[in-house]
């Protein structure tokens, strides 16, 4: 969760971080520093002594981080990893790689420096390695979710077009595309967030079951869409998307059938419960699709054209790939593979079962696409024109 995490020894931390002392002893409920040697031993790793208790990991490195000092972090081309991912696997994929360093060291004797931010918001003092303009100022692997700002073209000019990154190569999962490989060498895709359809079959009536994305444009569906975001915003992820195939038009007739835009967790809790509040179609991962409290009442679409990939990502520096391997192979392995999975995330390891659907697809945005355009010119010009649309049919309902 920090820069102090749960592959450290007990002695370790103690040598490191006096000041962290008293966090320990009350955590652990010992009357001093020496009390926890005898009954852990100063070799014990702080995750062993957790699982032996009973006690969360998350708890323990929020009070040992809480009040870090960013000042004492190493400058953000020493460090070795910055393993940021998608909130809501957040927890669970960093107490998986802290595993995986204390098996590493038990084995081989050695660490790596690593950062893993606290939350999924601000609070990251590397937030901004995508503007380094040097490789010597861009740690060792980077990973990230979602088309942020390593996708920027500004990130592509300073650093991605100077071929300093190197892909990781594996085989893929039989249930996934190739075309989720990167063909120039860059990207290293180590699981998808999919966006799918979900139905509520109490709502739906006569309209027309969508099938594919471009359906939702189709005006018979006004204002009985919700997807991602909030009452401010949708999702760019769908306007993106969407803009690829239809242009400007596309996102003008989602302004229309867009009613609103919600949490994944409140879809799922809303469809098919009678809600006038809801829709008769809504667009959400599909990690809240497949757990509808209500699955008599709704229906998981996963369009035929594909659900929609949101790329959980690495990337590798080309001149440190040799010490890093190890980081990068657990990254894209099984190990993390099947806790990928296990969050709905379908991994790229060929060696997981991603358990997903009969003839299950993903629509990808592409790679020469992605190299072509100017991403956030893209987000902020779909998200304008969206707005647009959307603002000007709400007032066309006051003034009804």
């Amino acid at each position: 969760m920090g820069a102090i995490r749960t592959y450290l020894k007990l002695g370790e931390l103690l040598a490191q971080y006096p000041d962290k002392e008293g966090v320990l002893k009350d955590f652990f409920d010992a009357g001093s520093s020496e009390e926890l040697l005898r009954r852990y031993g100063a070799d014990a790793y702080l995750n062993r002594m957790l699982g032996s208790e009973g006690k969360p990991a998350d708890t323990l490195l929020s009070l040992l981080n809480e009040g870090e000092d960013d000042r004492a972090l190493p400058p953000s081309g020493e460090l070795d990893f910055l393993g940021m991912t998608i909130c809501l696997m957040r927890q669970r994929f960093q107490a998986c790689f802290d595993e995986w360093m204390t098996d590493y060291r038990e084995e081989t004797g050695l660490s790596f420096n690593c950062y893993l931010p606290r939350n999924c918001g601000s609070g990251n003092p590397y937030r901004n390695v995508w503007q380094a303009e040097n490789v010597r100022d861009f740690p060792g692997i980077v990973s990230g979710c979602g088309f942020s700002d390593f996708f920027r073209a500004e990130f592509r000019d300073n650093l991605l077009n100077k071929n300093v990154f190197q892909a990781v190569d594996m085989p893929i999962n039989a249930s996934l595309s190739s075309d989720l490989i990167d063909p120039y060498g860059a990207y290293t895709l180590y699981g998808i967030y999919p966006y799918v359809m979900m139905i509520d079959e109490t709502r739906i009536g006569s309209l027309p079951r969508p099938r594919e994305w471009a359906d939702l444009m189709n005006p018979v569906y006004e204002d009985n869409v919700i997807v991602i975001g909030s009452p401010e915003k949708v999702s760019e992820l769908l306007l993106m998307y969407t803009h690829k195939e239809h242009g400007d038009e596309g996102i003008r007739r989602l302004g229309v059938t867009i009613k609103d835009g919600w949490h994944g967790s409140r879809m799922a809790k809303t469809a098919g419960s009678g809600s006038s509040e809801g829709a008769a179609i809504y667009v959400l991962p599909w990690a809240f699709a497949r757990f509808s409290p209500r699955p008599d009442k709704v229906s998981v679409v996963w369009p035929e054209d594909g659900a929609i990939a949101n790329p959980l990502f690495m990337l590798v520096r080309k001149d440190r790939y040799q010490e890093l391997e190890p980081i990068a192979r657990y990254m894209t392995g099984p190990r993390l593979g099947r806790e990928v999975a296990a969050c709905s995330f379908p991994a790229l390891s060929a060696e997981v079962d991603n358990a997903l659907p009969a003839q299950a697809k993903m629509k990808w945005l592409g790679w020469d696409y992605l190299r072509s355009v100017d991403l956030q010119q893209l987000k902020n010009h779909t998200q304008s024109l969206f707005q647009q649309n959307w603002k000007r049919k709400s007032l066309a309902g006051i003034f009804k």
